[in-house]
């Protein structure tokens, strides 16, 4: 269970078919262990990142990203940079300081690819909060579609997401 505070998230909860319904982290797994096992997206972004703040209005404002949310995935919008400590499958996640900002250690243990963190930051769990993938950086409509179906059909238990695009 998370001890994210609701309001420090920042979160649009979402009752409109139009909008993506957000949720917390720690609501994402407690609806796990209810019986939902929907993947689990988790949207990484800062408050002064400019791409999340295009993918917000661009790609997460696209009928059918929405639909693909909203039916197959528990959608979670996390601010990397929050400093309200947060409790996670078992694990309690801090802020720490890094340079000139920092980030909580929850972004930087599932956002993390090579070693480095980059907003916005796409990661797929599995229903119980398991990483499966970090997709770094922007993504168009085009490419955020083809992640959301390589889960959604099974295709990354058999193979990479390389290989699926390059067959779509």
């Amino acid at each position: 269970m998370c001890m994210l505070n609701s309001a420090s998230a920042k979160i649009k909860r979402s009752t409109s078919e139009t909008d993506v319904k957000w949720t917390t982290i720690d609501q994402s797994v407690a609806d796990a262990k209810t019986g939902n096992k929907k993947f689990i997206l988790v949207d990484l972004y800062t408050d002064w990142c400019g791409w999340c703040k295009k993918m917000d209005e661009n790609t997460l404002q696209d009928a059918g990203i929405i639909s693909l949310l909203n039916e197959d995935f528990t959608s979670v919008k996390f601010n990397a940079e929050s400093p309200t400590p947060v409790m996670f499958n078992g694990k309690s996640y801090a802020f720490t300081k890094t340079g000139a900002r920092g980030a909580n250690q929850l972004a930087m243990d599932l956002g993390s690819v090579g070693g480095k963190l980059g907003y916005p930051t796409i990661v797929i769990l599995d229903a119980n909060g398991n990483k499966l993938q970090a997709f770094p950086g922007y993504k168009d409509v085009e490419t955020l579609n083809a992640i959301l179906k390589f889960y959604k059909s099974g295709s990354y238990k058999t193979m990479d997401f390389q290989q699926f695009q390059s067959g779509q």
